[in-house]
């Protein structure tokens, strides 16, 4: 009786804990936030409705802002990661030009460890959530 209880227990767990996760929420508009942050606002405050609105104007203003700067960031970091790309294509074709074959190899072999310690120290620190490792993926097959 008690493994049952026990069984049941942790199933309903493991449902709940599945179903927290999923998330049908889609990116929020800055005017949804305004609308949420203007109306919080209102019942802390007890703001009369024509304070609320110039409040709610405020507020879409200062969100769009945000999303403009957000924009903006992630266009500047996009475009440090392709100069940061295109130097070390110009570094590993230089690199290229001076080892032997032999080397060579031996060196994209130390790259692709590389890379792979890299990976599986961004699955433990939780990053790239929906990707299975591939040595876990071994050991159950």
């Amino acid at each position: 009786m008690k493994k049952i209880v026990l069984t049941l227990a942790i199933a309903v767990s493991a449902f709940t804990a599945s179903y927290a996760q999923k998330s049908d929420r889609g990116p929020i508009t800055p005017e949804q936030r305004a609308e949420r942050s203007a109306s919080q606002l209102k019942e802390k405050l007890a703001l009369t409705d024509a304070q609320q609105a110039e409040v709610y104007k405020i507020e879409v203003e200062k969100f769009k802002k945000q999303d403009e700067v957000r924009k903006e960031r992630f266009k500047e970091m996009k475009k440090v990661a392709e100069s940061r790309k295109a130097e070390m294509k110009d570094s590993e074709d230089r690199l290229a030009k001076v080892l032997t074959p032999e080397q060579k190899a031996k060196y994209e072999s130390m790259k692709a460890e590389r890379k792979d310690k890299f990976k599986d120290r961004q699955h433990r620190k939780g990053r790239n959530p929906g990707q299975v490792k591939p040595s876990a993926t071994k050991e159950n097959s």
